[in-house]
């Protein structure tokens, strides 16, 4: 049975789960609906590679992280391995997942056996030193030598030695924006309505004003809905020393020596006092952490006027917004500065694979070839999209997010997307990212990876405690903001939050000793 067919069939058996069950969501709180017609999508493009890609070639298998489970899976998988046939003598499989399932079935498919996933993307929901301990990453200096080069041009050394585990290289990361700043999508006519545009910056004072106008305007419509569904204001001011929940953290862009705890900084309490003030305002879609729908389904039809979320230009990521939420967005940016950070994820091997150096080929390619970039990002030229003069990309006549087949507004997934075409970007996109990654603030602490294997308790019990009350405390979801906040702070010492500091702290001064 091939890996695809696998995994249909679990995902079928999550879905019946669910529907027994009567919730149309996972864990998490995401919305199963566009995964539900995952198994006969599965079978078909199973159908079409083996029609297509005839010939006794070993197939390896690639994960791809999307929005929602795209139509042309097999037609990609066809031109793609058309080119790993010729370059690495080997058929290529997607297994594509859905970003809100990561977690759950990433781990399902790395579990071995006759199928098996070969090269995945690890980290983000996970910790990639995590990834690293349990012993789902590959060990990659041996089997990248001869790529080593071309590898380290491509992405910049720092970007590829960043990977690096006790010495050890393990995961490959992605040459994207390291450095990101929050921002504030809001529907683009209502900006205008109060003087804003895409792309301006704004600071959580002024942005309190603007609710406050907003919501006297239009008091029936809230203003913050959630983002994969999380209320996602982050603060990019910080290095969070490559842990999504912030288990210690370098301050002042990462210019700190010291290693602190973010849940008592100046920072985070002065977040949680506009909080309150947004939660007193109304300004939060109601129970926002149980709202499925996403932005292209609650924000053009008037349920909530926008989101938090972060990019590395407030202008690009209105323009993505505006291309996969269906309505004209403004992003407006928060903080003044950015801090270039060390990727938080990172494309692995499955220590599982039955073709190691072919999987080493395979991430080679993502990182240097051009062809191989665009296909994954964008898709079949004059199918998924048409190709401009200036070299950008877009929609072909008539298509859009939810009709093109492939393209998935996902490219901050992709390991070098700085070799596709900008898709509904401007043409100097890339040129633009690696510009904002060289004016940041450069973190003391980038390529830095924590082993937290020696602290792994205190990493799951303060984990658990984020996963309680963080996003219920952003999302304003919590009747008594400052007790939940005093009880979080309590909570995290009660399950070790110093413990963990301390180590991270005892790990960068070695790294910064070497």
């Amino acid at each position: 049975m091939s890996l695809k067919k696998v995994f249909a069939l679990i995902l079928a058996l999550v879905i019946m789960t669910a529907a027994v069950a009567g919730c149309g969501t996972t864990d998490d709180g995401s919305s199963l609906s566009a995964g539900s017609s995952e198994s006969g999508t599965k079978s078909e493009a199973v159908s079409a590679v083996s029609e297509g890609n005839s010939g006794d070639y070993p197939t390896i298998s690639l994960m791809i992280l999307c929005g929602a489970i795209p139509s042309d899976v097999a037609a990609v998988e066809k031109a793609l391995s058309e080119i790993t046939r010729e370059k690495l003598g080997c058929n290529l499989e997607i297994i594509s997942i859905e970003i809100g399932n990561w977690a759950t079935q990433l781990n399902l498919l790395l579990s071995g056996g006759d199928d098996t996933l070969d090269v995945y993307y690890g980290g983000g929901v996970i910790p990639y030193s995590t990834v690293v301990s349990n012993g789902q990453a590959l060990a990659l200096d041996d089997l990248l030598s001869e790529y080593e080069d071309g590898m380290k041009e491509a992405l910049t050394e720092k970007v590829y030695e960043s990977g690096r585990l006790d010495g050890t290289l393990y995961g490959v990361g992605r040459l994207l924006d390291q450095a990101s700043t929050a921002v504030y999508n809001l529907r683009a006519d209502i900006a205008a309505e109060f003087g804003y545009s895409n792309g301006d910056k704004i600071n959580l004072e002024k942005l309190t004003e603007l609710f406050a106008d907003i919501r006297e305007a239009y008091p029936e419509t809230p203003l913050i809905g959630p983002m994969n569904s999380r209320p996602n204001i982050g603060d990019t001011r910080v290095d969070n020393l490559g842990d999504e929940n912030l288990l210690g953290v370098l301050g002042n862009f990462g210019q700190d020596d010291t290693v602190t705890n973010y849940y008592e900084s100046d920072g985070y309490l002065e977040l949680v006092e506009y909080v309150k003030q947004w939660k007193e305002m109304g300004c939060y879609m109601t129970d926002l952490l149980n709202v499925t729908e996403a932005p292209v389904d609650y924000i053009p039809a008037g349920k909530c006027f926008g989101n938090f979320a972060g990019h590395f230009s407030a202008e690009m990521n209105g323009i993505w917004s505006s291309q996969n939420f269906g309505v004209d967005m403004a992003s407006l940016q928060i903080y003044e500065d950015a801090v270039a950070v060390t990727p938080g994820a990172y494309y692995c091997i499955n220590p599982a694979t039955k073709n190691a150096e072919m999987a080493a080929g395979l991430l080679n390619l993502m990182a240097t070839d051009a062809d191989v970039v665009n296909l994954l990002i964008n898709g079949i030229e004059n199918q998924h999209y048409m190709l401009n003069d200036d070299g950008s990309a877009s929609y072909l006549e008539g298509k859009d997010v939810s009709s093109t087949g492939w393209s998935m507004g996902y490219a901050w997934t992709a390991l070098n997307s700085t070799l596709s075409h900008p898709f509904e970007y401007p043409a100097d996109y890339y040129d633009q990212l690696k510009q904002a990654n060289a004016d940041a603030h450069q973190s003391k602490a980038f390529g830095c990876q924590f082993d937290m294997t020696g602290v792994s308790d205190a990493v799951s019990a303060c984990t658990n405690v984020v996963s309680q009350y963080s996003d219920a405390i952003k999302g304003g979801t919590v009747d008594d903001i400052d007790a939940a906040v005093a009880q979080f702070q309590s909570a995290l010492k009660d399950a070790g939050i110093d413990e963990i500091i301390a180590v991270k702290q005892a790990q960068l001064d070695a790294f910064w000793a070497q």
